[in-house]
């Protein structure tokens, strides 16, 4: 019979660490493979040929730093090749190489560094923002500029809006009669020949060769019967016109020009006296202001009698009033108001008190109310200079107009107007630049034209009941 045949023995591989003598190698280690025969152990299933395959095992043994001070001329071994038991066993030891020890693999460019040294880097700057790239802006930000611009168009526009509606409520002088024209103020006085005015006048601008106009003049047979006084010419005018202006018969004509009489109507009263055509004074008085570099002429012309030549008694009229003003202010340069006001403002206050009352007993008070109030910085309350601005004498001022503030509205606005609001007498003139000195704020006018003063606004309020 047939022996049964032996079933194969299954080797084990047994890796048992191997003591060496430490005084023979004591920086390495090694490995003894035991094959063991273990019969009593059954495969669960017949063995199977498998594809040969070749493992490798490596394994890294650190050094300790004694045994490396202790030997260090001896170079260690890099692997170790052992048998056991029939079977070669290859065991690679590594050393640990440290962060001080170069890698001998690797060409060193550069010094090593230790742990404990850093390396500096540049501080890196943020662009600011809004400056990035990619960087978007808010809503918010990106509606404000318009937002901006349109509050600023909006101001523009009621400003502009408010500019053109007081200048349509403002009481206007210079009319569409009157033409701004560049005019010179002469003189011709007694003893001066036809050859001494040409020169002036060319000297003064009107005529730009005195020897043509003395040409002129001698031809037509002018020299012996030019006339003295005072003149206001502008250099658009003819030979012809300048002749006939100094030769002009002396026929005198007398003109009376009430206290409180304004350009208007002083230009009516010529068109009605005369037969001028309307505009006429008002263009000599503009041309009046430009000739003395006056900054208005409401309130520069003193009311008064004149005599002046009818041929051209808007000229004389205007000239004359002018310097009879400046004769009454030469009276009063010794006021000590002129330490806090200019002649100006005096002459202003004198035609708002010639506008309230002519009565003269009654100016020095009326006077001596507007100086407290300007000097305690209150509004002045004068209705006569919001009529000079409605350019209404008679008619109750309307509510609006009262309210508005405009730069005639002595009820809104604190201050004087900016021009005179007629043309005051010389009782007006004296008690604007010598005031009486009262203690009163207030004061009104009673069905006969007989004023109440009040030192508060109680007791004025109580002379309103009483009087009115």
């Amino acid at each position: 019979m047939a022996e049964k045949p032996k079933e194969p023995t299954q080797l084990t591989l047994d890796l048992e660490e191997t003591k060496a003598s430490t005084s023979a190698k004591s920086n390495t280690s090694s490995y003894k493979v035991v094959l063991k025969d273990d019969a009593a152990q059954t495969p669960s299933r017949p063995a199977v040929r498998r594809k040969p395959s070749v493992n490798t095992r490596s394994m890294t043994v650190k050094i300790s730093s004694r045994n490396k001070t202790d030997s260090p001329a001896r170079k260690p071994k890099s692997s170790t090749q052992t048998k056991q038991g029939g079977v070669s066993v290859r065991t690679r030891v590594q050393t640990v190489r440290t962060a001080e020890q170069p890698n001998p693999h690797l060409v060193q460019t550069h010094a090593v560094k230790g742990k404990s040294t850093t390396v500096a880097r540049p501080k890196v700057q943020p662009p600011p923002i809004g400056k990035r790239k990619g960087y978007r802006k808010s809503k918010a930000a990106m509606l404000l500029i318009p937002l901006l611009a349109a509050t600023l168009l909006f101001c523009i526009a009621i400003l502009w809006w408010v500019i053109s509606t007081q200048r349509d409520e403002y009481h206007v002088v210079m009319s569409p009669l009157v033409e701004d024209r560049p005019v010179i103020a002469l003189n011709i006085e007694r003893g001066m020949t036809a050859r001494s005015v040409s020169l002036l006048l060319q000297q003064s601008g009107v005529v730009e060769d005195a020897q043509a106009l003395l040409a002129y003049i001698v031809e037509n047979d002018l020299a012996t019967i030019l006339k003295t006084g005072s003149y206001l010419m502008n250099n658009t005018m003819s030979f012809e016109e300048i002749g006939k202006m100094l030769t002009a018969e002396p026929e005198m004509v007398q003109l009376t020009i009430p206290g409180a009489f304004t350009l208007e109507t002083i230009d009516a009263y010529l068109v009605n006296r005369l037969g001028f055509e309307q505009g006429t004074f008002l263009q000599s008085s503009h041309d009046l202001a430009t000739a003395y570099g006056l900054s208005f002429t409401e309130g520069w012309l003193l009311g008064g009698t004149y005599s002046v030549n009818r041929q051209r008694a808007a000229n004389d009229l205007a000239l004359s009033m002018h310097q009879a003003m400046l004769e009454e202010v030469r009276k009063h340069l010794s006021s000590p108001l002129l330490e806090q006001y200019s002649i100006e403002e005096l002459l202003i206050i004198a035609s708002m008190i010639q506008a309230e009352t002519q009565d003269v007993n009654q100016m020095p008070g009326i006077s001596s109310v507007i100086h407290n109030r300007l000097k305690n910085n209150e509004p002045l309350g004068i209705d006569a200079t919001t009529r000079y601005e409605l350019n209404d004498w008679v008619n109750p001022i309307p509510t609006h107009a009262l309210e508005t503030k405009t730069p005639y509205n002595t009820r809104r606005r604190v201050g004087l107007p900016p021009t005179g609001i007629c043309s005051p007498t010389s009782d007006a003139v004296q008690a604007a630049f010598h005031p009486a000195d009262t203690p009163y704020f207030y004061y009104l006018h009673d069905t006969d034209k007989q004023i109440h003063f009040a030192r508060t606004y109680d007791e004025h309020k109580e002379n309103i009941k009483l009087y009115r």
